[in-house]
């Protein structure tokens, strides 16, 4: 999350919330390898998918902050636009995911509308990997602010991946090459708003349970709002189950995808989420939040790696090789016709027995 200077402008994060304890990483020593910086890396990849990192003390982590921060600012200042103006930019999904998309487009469980409006920059447009689409002056008037940050949080989770690759018995860089910066993909950054409620009135869900499709995320946020399930709640889940991330100074998110879960076998959890109401005064205040979510290129193979003896070999009918556009449009259209609902997905353990390394499923 962006630096303590920005939390002080927001009401502080309540302390009698039921929050989910998640490991926080330090970049600095996953840059230097540091061999139990990296286990927590992939324990937290198997446990939730879900991390903190810090990213300071290291020049390219503190960059990072900084360019965080002034996504932030041009996030406020989009959502500013009359809804009118921003509407002429409005994303059309499913063939369409870049874009405006107003409070009220998508609907709850319950049907109800949802309370989130964002803009989804996409990373091949703002990059050049594509002909220019269509955006608002602000955005194009501040195209070299965007891209730097995607290159720096590029970077970052290259930097990341790197230690998964090691863990699943991967040449180092295979995950990395997935989703470079200069071939055509779904990547994206989106800046979120989350409409305030008032002070006292009953939590709701803002944006429905989810998981991310793509490879890995990264998410920058100040007020609560975002809620986790927990990996050992029964299905389907009470509204009591959800459990809050508490936002913490110099930190981003970082999440695992249902991409990451499909080469890996399994081995990594894909985690449901959702943004609720923000606890105690936030509730009070709109909630911004950035997330840089990385696809991977259209092109790469959705075929199960094989990774030494930690990436077990498919069954039968699994092995099937698909490219990552048409199981991006399979998935998504699996989910709008009702035939995939969302919900948690893979999550092995390693377990030593014996001296031998073997797989245990959760």
């Amino acid at each position: 999350m962006p630096t303590s200077q920005y939390f002080a402008r927001y009401p502080p994060f309540p302390t009698n919330v039921p929050v989910i304890d998640l490991e926080c990483l330090s970049f600095t020593k996953l840059v230097a390898n540091d061999a139990s910086e990296s286990d927590k890396l992939f324990q937290a990849a198997q446990d939730t998918g879900f991390f903190l990192l810090n990213l300071r003390g290291s020049e390219e982590g503190e960059s990072m902050l900084k360019h965080a921060e002034s996504a932030f600012a041009l996030s406020e200042k989009i959502h500013e636009f009359e809804h009118e103006e921003l509407k002429e930019y409005a994303f059309k999904p499913p063939a369409n995911l870049f874009g405006y998309k107003s409070v009220g487009d998508m609907k709850l469980e319950d049907g109800s509308p949802d309370r989130m409006a964002f803009y989804t920059l996409s990373q091949d447009d703002i990059l050049g990997n594509v002909a220019p689409r269509s955006n608002p002056p602000i955005i194009e008037n501040h195209r070299s602010t965007f891209q730097g940050f995607f290159a720096h949080a590029h970077l970052i989770l290259s930097r990341l991946l790197t230690h998964l690759d090691a863990h699943l018995g991967l040449a180092i860089g295979t995950l990395a090459s997935f989703s470079p910066l200069d071939k055509a993909s779904g990547t994206s950054l989106r800046l979120l708003k989350a409409l305030p409620s008032g002070v006292g009135a009953k939590a709701r869900t803002d944006l429905v349970g989810h998981t991310d499709m793509g490879s890995i995320t990264m998410l920058f946020n100040i007020v609560g709002g975002l809620q986790i399930l927990p990996p050992d709640v029964s299905d389907p889940p009470a509204d009591s189950d959800w459990r809050y991330v508490r936002p913490v100074p110099d930190c981003a998110l970082i999440n695992l995808g249902d991409a990451m879960v499909q080469w890996s076998g399994g081995v990594v959890r894909s985690n449901m989420h959702r943004v609720a109401t923000a606890p105690g005064a936030q509730m009070g205040v709109e909630r911004f939040s950035v997330a840089y979510l990385v696809r991977p290129a259209l092109e790469t193979s959705m075929r199960r790696l094989k990774g030494g003896n930690v990436i077990t070999s498919g069954e039968d009918g699994e092995e099937e090789d698909i490219c990552a556009k048409d199981w991006e449009r399979m998935r998504a259209a699996q989910i709008i016709n009702g035939q995939n609902k969302p919900k948690s997905l893979g999550g092995r353990r390693m377990a030593e027995n014996a001296g031998q390394k073997e797989l245990v499923v959760t």
